[in-house]
């Protein structure tokens, strides 16, 4: 396990990479390619991939202590990098407060699932896997006559995705920043039911790290598509070329998913493991063109 390390601040140094602990991965991949029709006119394959991943941390050092960052935990019997937050609990519906679940350890050693508006009382728990478990493909290839026509389908579930700026869209009048429409549905008068907190100005009503921000990230891409048509007849062979192939293609056209922020995708590039912070989603582009060979 190759992981960052926090270390005290007297070190002068926040962080220090290290190779520690053991982690075990294990899943299966499976591919299945198969003609369905295979005629002189007509012809058309088909090529499938299934591959599953679970991650767990097998061993940490120093008597298997956890490693806590941010957001995150390595823990024995946790994936790697488990999510580790404060639980939210929706809002008081008398006051318009923000709540979260205390998650203290009684003891009898249950957890004490009572809510308090007191973000300092609630305990961070084991929330969710930064990785998907579950990862599908589909390509289809489609050939008739001059015409080719071929799409792929993409899918992952499993995975979660932290939004780390959701504190500053999504905490109306707190920060200034662009609000997430969600803030339309937050607390207003006594007795509404919203998961949204009432807007306080600098009033940080809902703005601790916690699962409000974690969001499950499945979903299911058109991840390309592209249909062309191939020239022939004398009139190519007359300019001198063996043949002429004018296409068509899609990038990103479609993506299914009940993904709450930009992008189920989306991710910051320079700290994070399944973080989203104001991250761009993949480009959705189309682009035209022609091959030409001699």
């Amino acid at each position: 396990l190759l992981f960052s390390v926090p270390l005290a601040l007297s070190s002068g140094a926040t962080s220090i990479n290290q190779n520690i602990g053991e982690v075990q991965s294990s899943g299966v991949e499976f591919t299945l390619n198969t003609k369905n029709i295979d005629s002189d006119k007509l012809k058309w394959n088909t090529s499938l991939n299934i591959t599953t991943n679970q991650s767990e941390v097998i061993s940490m050092p120093n008597n298997n202590k956890d490693i806590i960052g941010t957001f995150t935990i390595n823990r024995v019997g946790e994936n790697i990098s488990s999510f580790f937050l404060a639980e939210y609990a929706g809002v008081d519906p008398a006051n318009g407060d923000a709540l979260y679940v205390k998650n203290t350890l009684l003891a009898d050693g249950s957890l004490d699932k009572s809510t308090t508006n007191d973000y300092a009382e609630a305990s961070r728990v084991v929330s969710g896997n930064p990785f998907p478990t579950l990862m599908a493909g589909m390509t289809n290839t489609i050939n008739y006559k001059g015409i080719d026509f071929s799409f792929t389908f993409q899918g992952e579930w499993g995975a979660s995705i932290y939004n780390s700026a959701g504190k500053y869209q999504s905490v109306a009048a707190d920060y200034f920043d662009n609000q997430t429409v969600d803030q339309l549905n937050r607390w207003q008068n006594p007795g509404d039911i919203t998961n949204v907190p009432q807007a306080r100005l600098y009033g940080s009503n809902g703005t601790g790290e916690s699962t409000r921000f974690l969001d499950k990230s499945d979903f299911v891409r058109l991840r390309n598509l592209t249909i062309g048509y191939s020239l022939s007849g004398n009139a190519i062979k007359e300019l001198g070329m063996s043949s002429v192939r004018l296409y068509a293609t899609g990038v990103n056209l479609l993506t299914f998913t009940n993904y709450s922020g930009y992008d189920p995708e989306a991710r910051r590039d320079d700290t994070g493991i399944g973080e989203e912070f104001y991250s761009a989603p993949p480009a959705r582009t189309i682009a035209l063109g022609v091959n030409i060979n001699f």
